[in-house]
């Protein structure tokens, strides 16, 4: 019987009903249901019998549609069934972040600190859905929601390209589709934040108005003033790699490191419990120096500022660029030399004072 609407409504259970239209288009009606079905080979020979849908929720001509987009897919080539498991069993994205660090970001030192960056930026949704479906709108949309924070927003969005690079190399999405291309970065200014002496100052007078409520975070950001060391080497470092004044760290973002504590970080360490855990007890003192850089009237300077001003106050001693590298421990002469350009502010200030001291010696002062 030929398969029509009205011969649809008519048939009774048992029944099979083929299309003349579309080969393998065909109509099984049963004591509950009346489904279609389509009959097809692939170019390699497999059988596949897909149900299309029950009628009369679908009609007979949107039955023919899905029909003939399935078999122009399998004219191609393709097996529109094994699409559809893939798609089915597909990774979300939030399945998909967590291969990429797994097996992307796993020897990187970086690898905790950029799953936090990115399950943070992406929004609930967007880790809930398959990630092939994610699209450049919506890349465009979580970029632009982040336009307040020019910097990270670039390096999330640096870190979900590499991400949607990888899953193309794993199948998950088509090649060429990555969704991030075309978001358009911010522009981005070099930091060159020091904090000035009146800035220092106020901050030293901030954390010590916190040295009894909050003795763990004051002694975590001293010892990052004091010492040039990065957030992570402090917050990480434990009581066992202390040795007299040097700090040893069997690992860090260069490898294993020492750092060298001068007095008066050795002071701040005097004033703390000696633990079996780290020397602060802490991670960071991130919450505790928001209000401190406000209340010190420096609300832009961050953690990491703290080292480079180590690195400006070395230079203005009088140290070499490579002395100072191998203070804060640089894997290579071009991290150094982000600070080349204090060189010259140093050299015209020992310029000025030596000239102040010539003209003194002949009477001219």
């Amino acid at each position: 019987m030929d398969l029509s609407s009205s011969a649809l409504s008519a048939a009774t259970p048992g029944t099979i009903l083929r299309d003349a239209t579309v080969k393998g288009l065909h109509a099984k009606v049963g004591p509950k249901a009346k489904v279609f079905f389509l009959y097809f080979r692939t170019k390699g020979g497999v059988e596949r019998r897909p149900k299309l849908g029950e009628f009369p929720a679908m009609t007979v001509a949107q039955a023919r549609a899905i029909a003939k987009e399935m078999l122009l897919t399998v004219a191609t080539g393709a097996d529109p069934m094994e699409q559809r498991r893939q798609a089915r069993e597909a990774p979300t994205l939030s399945e998909a972040l967590g291969q990429f660090v797994t097996e992307h970001l796993s020897r990187r030192k970086t690898a905790e600190e950029t799953e936090r960056l990115l399950r943070h930026a992406l929004p609930k949704r967007l880790l809930a859905r398959k990630v092939a479906s994610i699209t450049h709108a919506d890349m465009q949309d979580m970029h632009l929601a982040r336009a307040e924070h020019p910097y990270v927003a670039n390096r999330e969005l640096a870190h979900l390209s590499t991400l949607f690079n990888k899953c193309e190399l794993w199948g998950y999405r088509p090649k060429g589709s990555n969704p991030c291309e075309g978001v358009e970065r911010y522009p981005e200014k070099k930091r060159r934040r020091y904090m000035s002496v009146e800035e220092a100052q106020a901050v030293a007078a901030a954390l010590d108005r916190r040295a009894h409520s909050d003795p763990a975070s004051v002694a975590f950001v001293y010892l990052l003033i004091f010492s040039g060391a990065r957030r992570s080497e402090i917050g990480k470092a434990r009581w066992e790699w202390l040795d007299g004044n040097a700090l040893h760290l069997p690992d860090s973002k260069t490898g294993a490191k020492t750092i060298f504590l001068p007095p008066q970080a050795m002071a701040v360490l005097d004033r703390l419990p000696h633990t079996s855990g780290t020397l602060t007890g802490i991670l960071s003192p991130t919450k505790m120096w928001q209000s401190v850089r406000r209340e010190a009237g420096c609300p832009d300077l961050r953690l990491h500022d703290l080292r480079h001003s180590f690195a400006s106050a070395a230079l203005s001693a009088g140290y070499s660029l490579s002395q100072i590298g191998e203070l804060l421990g640089h894997a290579s002469t071009q991290t150094t030399q982000r600070y080349a350009h204090l060189v010259d502010t140093t050299a015209q200030a020992a310029a000025a004072n030596t000239a102040a001291l010539v003209a003194a010696n002949m009477g001219r002062g």
